[in-house]
């Protein structure tokens, strides 16, 4: 793939460090600020499915909520969720069709909040709307967790942000790094995660048949 301005891609060692030439280290995760270029790196690797949340379906605020990706996400406390009128760490609530949450160390917001994935994953990348001082960490080369300042890497308020790791990994934490609140919107939701070997798909299918079978020979 070639590099240039327009996909606005960056590679991490640690600090974000904006490239426009070819990968020079094997260790350095990817960020992408496109979301047509992070899913044609992507595609390029068919050993991964990527999968995509569009907070369709309203899902009230909560300490801890399973959005319908699969995705977990928790806030830490406190505040107690939920906490209305804020309604943090919900779906469609605050606003339609958004996740909405808010991160800081003021009186109604969690100092971090912790997405799970529901599988391993090795890459991961949303439309994020409203970020002032939000972070995005997260181990993403296999070497301990690294600290992505959102707002200056997408280049303002709202954009993408997409990330392909080198190694897999199952979380990311949303934290902000001053004393201020930063209330925010998250659309679109995606992850990448590893397609099934095909041996262990057919392995699947015959050990489900093979069930099948013998219920049925219980039944008759």
């Amino acid at each position: 793939m070639k590099l240039n301005a327009l996909n606005s891609l960056a590679f991490a060692t640690g600090t974000v460090t904006l490239l426009l030439s070819s990968v020079s280290s094997v260790s350095a995760y990817t960020i992408y600020t496109n979301r047509t270029a992070w899913e044609a790196a992507l595609a390029t690797n068919p050993s991964y499915k990527i999968t995509t949340d569009t907070f369709s379906n309203p899902i009230s605020s909560a300490q801890s909520i399973t959005l319908d990706s699969g995705i977990v996400s928790t806030n830490s406390a406190p505040p107690t969720l939920p906490n209305p009128p804020f309604n943090n760490n919900s779906v469609s609530i605050v606003n339609s069709g958004v996740y909405d949450n808010a991160s800081g160390t003021l009186t109604g917001a969690s100092d971090t909040i912790t997405w799970q994935f529901p599988a391993t994953v090795l890459a991961f990348g949303a439309d994020f709307s409203r970020i002032d001082e939000l972070t995005l960490t997260g181990n993403f080369d296999g070497t301990g967790d690294q600290t992505i300042s959102i707002n200056p890497t997408i280049g303002g308020e709202n954009g993408f942000l997409g990330i392909i790791g080198t190694a897999e990994f199952s979380s990311v934490i949303f934290a902000n790094n001053t004393t201020a609140v930063d209330s925010f919107s998250i659309d679109n939701a995606s992850f990448a995660t590893k397609v099934p070997e095909p041996n262990a798909v057919v392995a699947f299918a015959i050990l489900g048949g093979s069930l099948l079978l013998i219920k049925k020979a219980k039944g008759s």
